[in-house]
């Protein structure tokens, strides 16, 4: 049985191409966000790059991503989802190249924000063309499958990845990805008509200020340790509190906050938000360790990392029959208080013989495997059609902003523990405090999202 046809076999031939789309463009740009982990010890050589430069290479694409992704929604809605889908995969192939030939760190930057922009673009449009092209009985499977190809291809990045790296170098990574989206490219041409919502207007003046809170927010919180770190964060939140204020006396807002008054629509992107802040964290931390503390090479930490997304890619599929079944925030509880003992188990990072790690790697897999089927389906089923789009930017951006938060969270910790220091063997004693530092604040969370999914179930049915 394969993933696609694990879920539903009734999937039409139109149905089933959309399908296909919109799964390669979350696996796409979910492993772009996260192929650079593995490549981050050969680039922080060729670039000469410290510990909080090579941090930034993921923190800049994620900046721009998450600062864009609401403000896009509207635009995106009124003017066409194909059409920007198909501009979002052009100006994401330029910048991949860009990234390719970047001959200083600070023009690798400015290519990943353009990749972050682009991305942003495409992560918005797919679950607006899942909705509104397939038919209605199989947007349920159809929501499951293509969230699960975003888990799969931030966790198998890094396997991919190490190969790539090991064999050729970090640069041939995103002329990979780039000749990938010219496939999709193609596949979108095949997409007849254009699905628009004019309902929505565009806030150009909420949208610009929504984009400058979140850069300031993200500074903030990278540049913590220092002097300007907290004002830029407390001004942040001091926009934000303002922003909030202005947007629910405007009619025109770029984003319903009437969809934050349901409890269940809140948790469930509060749950997404903790699966990205852990899921991504966690490789991450698993890469650094098996490649600084153990001692592999790309190639060997990256056949190590495939552990968790074969076992997603299994998993995933059952998990979407299951959801047809069961309330899906009761499964994704479940799924979070598996991940609740992975993330428990990797604050002891290194104490645990290779054979332990790969166990948890394995139980993470298939707790992410159970979590983001019936989470996607949840949130994006609960808002009516005209609030798709800011239904979709909302879930990406809570999806984004663990990523962003949890990578920043470490970069401070990092600095604070050990410092500005290039990577090398005498930093190790510090990643791994870091490591169980950042673990435990995971481990937290995930318990917090579990609680919470439970509540959810319980009180509001």
């Amino acid at each position: 049985m394969s993933f696609l046809s694990g879920h539903n076999s009734k999937f039409s031939s139109k149905d089933m191409l959309v399908l296909v789309i919109a799964a390669l463009i979350q696996f796409i740009t979910s492993f772009i966000g996260s192929m650079i982990q593995v490549a981050i010890p050969l680039m922080s050589s060729d670039l000469n790059l410290t510990i909080e430069l090579a941090n930034w290479i993921s923190i800049s694409y994620m900046i721009a991503l998450i600062a864009v992704s609401i403000p896009l929604s509207r635009v995106i809605s009124k003017y066409g989802v194909k059409r920007f889908t198909i501009i979002g995969v052009i100006v994401l192939s330029i910048g991949l190249i860009m990234s390719a030939i970047a001959s200083d760190v600070y023009f690798l930057l400015f290519s990943r924000v353009i990749q972050g922009i682009s991305v942003a673009v495409l992560l918005i449009s797919i679950y607006m063309f899942v909705v509104n092209q397939i038919s209605e009985d199989n947007v349920g499977s159809a929501l499951g499958i293509v969230g699960s190809m975003g888990y799969i291809g931030m966790t198998s990045a890094p396997t991919i990845s190490g190969f790539v790296v090991y064999y050729l170098s970090w640069r041939p990574l995103f002329v990979v990805m780039a000749v990938a989206l010219v496939i999709e490219l193609i596949l979108l041409f095949k997409i007849d008509g254009e699905w628009k919502n004019d309902s929505k207007p565009i806030n150009v003046r909420g949208s610009f200020f929504y984009i400058l809170i979140m850069i300031l927010f993200v500074l903030g919180l990278t540049n913590i340790t220092r002097p300007f770190g907290v004002p830029l964060l407390i001004l942040s939140f001091i926009s934000f509190f303002i922003f909030v204020k202005v947007e629910i006396h405007n009619s025109n807002t770029i984003f319903d906050l009437n969809l934050f008054r349901d409890f269940r629509y809140v948790v469930g992107n509060y749950a997404a938000f903790i699966a990205y802040f852990i899921t991504f964290i966690s490789t991450y931390i698993l890469n650094f360790h098996l490649q600084y503390v153990l001692g592999f090479d790309s190639r060997i930490a990256g056949i190590i990392l495939l552990s968790t997304p074969l076992i997603m890619v299994l998993v995933s599929p059952y998990s979407g029959k299951l959801s047809d079944k069961y309330d899906d925030r009761v499964l994704a509880g479940i799924a979070m208080s598996i991940l609740l003992v992975v993330m428990f188990s990797l604050c002891f990072i290194e104490l645990l013989p290779l054979y332990l790690l790969v166990a948890v790697m394995i139980v993470q897999g298939i707790g992410h495997g159970l979590f983001s089927p019936p989470n996607n389906k949840y949130v994006l089923t609960l808002v009516d059609n005209d609030d798709l789009g800011d239904a979709s930017s909302m879930l990406t951006s809570s999806k984004e902003i663990g990523k962003t938060i949890s990578l920043s969270t470490y970069n401070v910790i990092c600095l604070v523990i050990i410092g500005n220091q290039a990577i090398g063997s005498d930093t190790i004693p510090g990643l791994i405090s870091s490591s169980h530092l950042i673990m435990a604040i995971a481990s937290v969370l995930t318990l917090s999202a579990a609680i919470l999914l439970f509540y959810s179930k319980f009180r509001y049915d």
